[in-house]
């Protein structure tokens, strides 16, 4: 079966188009529509609670009933949604012994309707999209639903299959560890759990095997490439095609992930290749900061000076002349100079089994499998002395925006989208709307702490360690990288606190630990926002003496993952509190702050004028975070404007 080619990509609205679907934005988000919503989803429990009279055999009937009404009118059920999606609610309690509360009702009919559901953290995401995924699963459309990692596609996959079997819907997930056999018979089933990464690449694989065998033209290019040559196209991964995708933390893949694209290589050996990167290595080693090149740090880039152009002259006859143009030298010097300055160990990479595996900047877990291009993975393996890998030949690529922009039907949840609203909606047309929390919240935002050093900030972070861990209450510390992570620990350990890391390096661990974050005086320090989609749970003792307290120990360039953190505290009502450090060393204010006015704060913090400079250094954090979304925005834009325009450049469409 060939699977279902994706429409072509919507070009995205200029000039008067883009302020009339900017107010159209606005109008899907107005908040009438939040309270219409809320009051069918009280309809819709009031429905499923009456659903209780009815014996099995009864329900399973008005299951029939209901997925017959959702095939032939996928989006309204003929005016009778509200009963379908109270049935599934009905049969939720009676499979796994939940009942729906009104706003977990509330966020499916979202799902259901295109919008992106913003549910704040521990409110039951896994839930909702499920109830969402019934729905999905009855109209007769392949729905994909989309995870943060590979343990919890297959984890929530496993827990919620009594209800997906129940309600008549098959239901399996596609992790990085399944082969091909299971991928093609998991992608036939009505409803799939896995991460966008896998999506993606293996609608990519889909895109090669459907072009494969096809073309003189193309076999005749794979040849000189030297690939093999195969008599058939390769296995169509996805059989069904590609319809609905709801994606759960919806911000992280449409925002955070959005600026690289993905891309399908092969290694290829390239002559002079390596003495080239080992060349630009030791070359750039002898380089002066100021001298020969300047850093940029805004954008984490180099720029060379006439006096490295001059010293590469000289050396000129020490490469392959596949490597000895100017353009070509310049490049490798470059990449060499910006591992040097912006790629650090425990920061954007780790060292595994003598291999580089890159960090998600945002989530701090490890990226296996994925490689920079154009030499700066190799200049990473010149740094740490490792083997060096051939660089890899693109056969075909994609962005996430690219991507999900041609899905017919985008949908999503996430606890921090209203930061990005706009954004989303100019790109995916997605509408963010939010759900009330299903009781009130609890958390003390504690006032922010600023300190003139990094070591300032270290002690301080653990004197509000210990002053909290004291009272008995569990703490949870969130750091930007493995490094930081490392040294924190062992600064709790020179004060005798018993704590656990939960970073990169341990992500195997991942859900067991954070399982458990949430008990009497525990100390857990994690990267950024690993351990995400596992709620913490918190004893009644803990909740008698205050619940869980966040310390957000380095702030991240987004105010958004900050909220992220945050929000591990206070979950359904539970008491919580959050606690920020900032240091004027930090190299988020370093990047976008004038020396002269970090060393100003300096003067008056030492002075005296604590209280000034935290107001200073609040209005400065939120400029230099909107500074920072604003260039990350720009990258994305990038992208952006890259698909529209191989789109308009191709002349043929997937």
């Amino acid at each position: 079966m060939t699977a279902i080619a994706l429409p072509p990509l919507v070009r995205l609205p200029e000039g008067l188009d883009a302020v009339l679907n900017a107010w159209q934005g606005r109008w899907r988000r107005r908040r009438r529509n939040a309270s219409n919503l809320l009051a069918e989803a009280q309809s819709c429990l009031r429905v499923c609670e009456s659903l209780c009279a009815l014996d099995d055999t009864a329900l399973q009937r008005r299951v029939a009933d209901m997925r017959e009404m959702l095939r032939r009118d996928p989006r309204n059920a003929r005016g009778q949604l509200i009963e379908a999606l109270a049935t599934v609610g009905q049969m939720s309690l009676r499979t796994l012994g939940k009942q729906p509360y009104a706003v977990q009702f509330m966020g499916a009919l979202a799902l259901h309707r295109g919008w992106l559901a913003e549910m704040a953290t521990g409110e039951g995401k896994t839930l909702t999209v499920s109830l969402a995924g019934v729905l999905a699963g009855w109209t007769g459309r392949p729905c994909h639903i989309l995870t943060a990692n590979d343990y919890l596609a297959m984890r929530d996959a496993e827990d919620m299959s009594p209800l997906y079997e129940g309600s008549g819907v098959v239901v399996t997930s596609v992790a990085s560890e399944h082969e091909p056999p299971h991928r093609m018979a998991a992608y036939r089933a009505d409803v799939v759990y896995t991460t966008a990464k896998e999506l993606l690449a293996d609608h990519l694989r889909d895109l090669l095997a459907a072009r494969s065998g096809k073309s003189a033209d193309h076999a005749a290019f794979e040849k000189w490439l030297g690939q093999p040559q195969e008599s058939e196209a390769a296995p169509v991964l996805q059989s069904r095609g590609l319809h609905t995708a709801i994606i759960d933390e919806a911000d992280s893949v449409l925002i955070d992930e959005a600026v690289t694209p993905l891309i399908l290589s092969f290694p290829r050996k390239r002559p002079g290749f390596s003495e080239a990167i080992l060349w630009a290595r030791d070359f750039a080693d002898r380089l002066v900061e100021g001298e020969d090149f300047q850093v940029v740090h805004r954008t984490r880039s180099v720029a060379l000076l006439p006096r490295a152009r001059e010293l590469m002259i000289a050396q000129n006859h020490l490469l392959h002349p596949m490597w000895q143009p100017l353009a070509r030298r310049e490049e490798m010097l470059r990449h060499a100079l910006t591992v040097r300055c912006f790629f650090h160990h425990g920061h954007q990479y780790l060292v595994h089994d003598n291999e580089i595996v890159l960090l998600d900047e945002f989530t701090g877990r490890m990226t296996p499998g994925r490689t920079l291009t154009a030499g700066l993975h190799q200049a990473i393996e010149a740094r740490e002395g490792l083997e060096l890998t051939h660089p890899n030949e693109s056969m075909v690529q994609m962005s996430f925006q690219a991507f999900f922009r041609r899905f017919r039907h985008l949908a999503g949840t996430s606890g921090t989208a209203n930061e990005a609203a706009k954004e989303l909606w100019r790109i995916f047309r997605l509408a963010v709307l939010p759900v009330p929390t299903h009781r009130p919240r609890q958390t003390v935002q504690r006032p922010l702490q600023v300190l003139p050093t990094v070591a300032d900030k270290w002690r301080a972070t653990v004197v509000e360690i210990e002053r909290v861990h004291a009272l008995g209450r569990p703490v949870l510390i969130g750091v930007r990288s493995v490094q930081a992570s490392v040294e924190l620990s062992q600064l709790l350990t020179q004060h005798g606190l018993q704590h656990s890391v939960l970073n990169a390096e341990r992500h195997a661990e991942e859900a067991e630990l954070v399982g458990h974050a949430g008990e009497l005086g525990r100390i857990m320090i994690a990267t950024n926002m690993a351990g995400r989609g596992t709620d913490i749970h918190l004893s009644a003792e803990v909740k008698a003496l205050g619940g869980l307290h966040v310390v957000i120990a380095e702030c991240n360039e987004s105010a958004r993952v900050d909220r992220q953190l945050a929000g591990r505290c206070g979950r359904q009502g539970d008491p919580g509190s959050v606690t920020r450090l900032l240091s004027l060393e930090d190299n988020l204010l370093r990047r976008y702050v004038s020396p002269w006015t970090l060393r100003a704060m300096r003067r008056l913090l030492v002075a005296g004028s604590g209280g000034v400079v935290r107001r200073l250094a609040m209005a400065m954090l939120k400029t230099v975070q909107r500074r920072a979304e604003s260039d990350a925005f720009a990258r994305r834009w990038s992208v952006l404007q890259s698909d529209d325009w191989m789109e308009s450049a191709l002349p043929f469409h997937h």
